[in-house]
């Protein structure tokens, strides 16, 4: 069992910083809102700091939500409160649980600007004061999140650099001064003015997973006997903030040295340590972050604090896995059902992830009744913005008391936005459409238990522009996804559980996904070939035949992937593609 510390956190900061320019792009599952339209549509913009969380079913008992107390700085627009409660979709009530992406999902501590308008999930009874119960405008673009170290407001899609500049800014789109409400001060905040003989050495590994209970170590000196806070750069919006670990994910902590857990929304960048004052010490080094998985946090009430516990699939439907079902209204969708399905057999063709898709279905609604639904959402259903959200449930169904519990994915519904530019394929889609393949095997992956990362050529990355075509996992999604898998296959200690079993992918699914994995160059060659494997799969062997069926060469491409194509006259020649599962023939011309 892991070293537990619960020291007083006190405030001096050091950091190991990232010496490169964050840019804010499209988020993948959402369409960009302006502060314009933001500043209009919110009835509540308050400056504020998250207090404390709590979570709550809705009185139907369809979903969980998150009531954040926020204690209130500033009013920009409408009535003033020194404290209101924001609600946010999912959280974790005893042991179920909801994790809806993409969501605002706030932190204690978390400083910001909240564009807000009136809440309409009824809870139960207890859950709402009477006169503050509010919500995101526009979801997770509603909430600029504070940078104090560089003086940064960020939300997806934007980064406002001074954040004193913001508020004019947002006083000019109001059209009257803000109303302070408390003394805070945004030039005390974001000021660094102590220094203190503190130095990081290093950092190991320098390459490593969020949500997997990889620990990093940070070595260095001046840190300080009692714990402070550790921060890892944010994946969510591209690093251009920070979020902490858990204070039960901190392993170890003395004067040289810290050891941490990497929490799961952690993205590549630096790594800031927090201990006693304000002051900061940066170096060079960055940690590189390959995947994320999901985890969901659960509070034993013994004193300790929340503690975050990975997830696994099952089998939930006696199969082996899981069902899920289309929407009638979505099955009709010739263009869409073939472009989700798609991106379905790319994931379970990679991973063995075990999904099946079964009968259509008249429900229509997101909600924890136990069916699997892929559906368009209805009207004003999804927020300003959203894209598509993929929604897990979970549960925990065995648990070591105090020290490990197992959780379980209960339930997954995938919504898209009716009303988006989509591009269906399999043509590649042209700005402004918005890949709905792409949009469909990224919301999957986080059906897979995936989070964001801050890599480009991972689907999984967190933003996507319309007309990005990225369909294709890379090498770090799927061995994100073969993680989960591992441990959804085999027995758990505490209970006996109904384990997921490998999805075998069929042949012809196989065929069609190497085929699309496969891609030539030069075409037209001359003296070499280069096979590109986009999907990362296993590949064996390639034979080269000429248009009369006449066997010219086989090699092998387990390694090598560029064939000397040299004694090979001028004409069109067929490549035949062997992996472990499926082949595939193309077509190139030697010049």
């Amino acid at each position: 069992m892991k070293q537990r510390i619960t020291s007083k956190i006190i405030a001096i900061a050091f950091c190991i910083s990232l010496s490169s320019t964050i840019a804010i792009a499209q988020h993948g599952m959402l369409s960009k809102v302006s502060l314009e339209d933001q500043v209009a549509s919110s009835t509540l913009i308050v400056e504020g700091k998250v207090i404390s969380k709590k979570s709550y079913w809705d009185i139907n008992h369809q979903n969980i939500y998150t009531v954040n107390e926020v204690e209130v700085y500033k009013v920009f627009k409408g009535q003033s409160f020194t404290t209101i409660e924001v609600v946010t979709p999912g959280g974790t009530v005893g042991f179920q649980a909801e994790r809806v992406s993409p969501s605002l999902r706030l932190a204690k501590r978390d400083i910001g600007i909240f564009m807000l308008y009136e809440n309409d999930k009824q809870l139960t009874p207890d859950a709402l004061s009477d006169n503050s119960k509010f919500k995101p405008y526009s979801s997770i673009q509603g909430f600029y999140k504070y940078n104090k170290y560089e003086d940064l407001a960020v939300n997806p899609f934007y980064i406002k650099e001074g954040i004193s500049t913001f508020y004019t800014e947002i006083e000019n789109l109001v059209g009257s001064s803000k109303i302070d409400i408390t003394d805070f001060d945004i030039d005390v905040f974001t000021q660094n003015s102590n220094v203190l003989a503190v130095a990081i050495t290093s950092i190991a590994p320098m390459t490593s997973s969020a949500g997997t209970e990889s620990v990093l170590t940070i070595t260095g000196t001046g840190f300080g006997a009692v714990a402070g806070i550790v921060s890892f750069r944010n994946a969510d919006d591209g690093g251009a903030t920070y979020i902490d670990a858990l204070p039960t994910q901190i392993d170890a902590w003395s004067d040289t040295e810290i050891m941490v857990e990497i929490p799961s929304s952690a993205g590549t960048g630096d790594v800031r340590v927090t201990h006693d004052s304000d002051a900061s010490s940066d170096t060079s080094s960055t940690l590189t972050i390959s995947y994320a998985e999901t985890t969901f946090n659960h509070d034993w009430g013994n004193g300790v604090g929340l503690e975050a516990y990975q997830t696994r699939h099952k089998d939930i439907n006696g199969s082996g896995g899981y069902t899920w079902q289309m929407f009638t209204g979505f099955d009709a969708n010739t263009a869409a059902n073939e472009s989700f399905v798609r991106s379905f057999d790319t994931w379970r063709c990679e991973t063995g992830v075990n999904w099946t898709i079964g009968a259509t279905t008249p429900t229509d609604v997101i909600a924890a009744d136990g069916i699997n639904v892929i559906r368009f959402d209805i009207g004003t259903e999804l927020p300003p913005g959203v894209l598509g959200r993929c929604t897990t449930y979970a549960s925990a169904n065995c648990g070591i008391t105090d020290v490990i519990l197992y959780w379980f994915v209960s339930e997954l519904d995938i919504v898209f936005d009716s009303g988006a530019n989509w591009e269906y394929g399999p043509t590649a889609a042209v700005a402004p459409k918005i890949d709905f393949e792409s949009v469909s095997a990224h919301e999957l992956g986080h059906g897979h238990q995936l989070l964001h990362v801050i890599d480009t050529g991972a689907l999984m990355h967190w933003s996507i522009a319309a007309g990005d075509n990225n369909r294709a996992l890379s090498a770090n999604d799927i061995a994100a996804g073969n993680d989960v898998q591992s441990r959804s296959v085999v027995d758990i200690p505490c209970a006996p559980v109904d384990n997921m079993t490998a999805y075998v992918c069929t042949a012809s699914v196989a065929d069609q996904l190497l085929a699309k994995s496969i891609v030539l160059y030069p075409n037209p060659a001359t003296n070499k070939l280069i096979i590109q494997n986009e999907l990362f799969l296993n590949l064996e062997t390639a034979t080269i035949f000429d248009v009369s069926g006449r066997e010219l060469m086989t090699k092998d491409i387990s390694e090598n992937k560029i064939l000397d194509i040299k004694q090979l006259s001028q004409g069109i020649y067929f490549i035949n593609i062997l992996s472990d599962n499926a082949s595939t023939t193309k077509r190139f011309i030697v010049k």
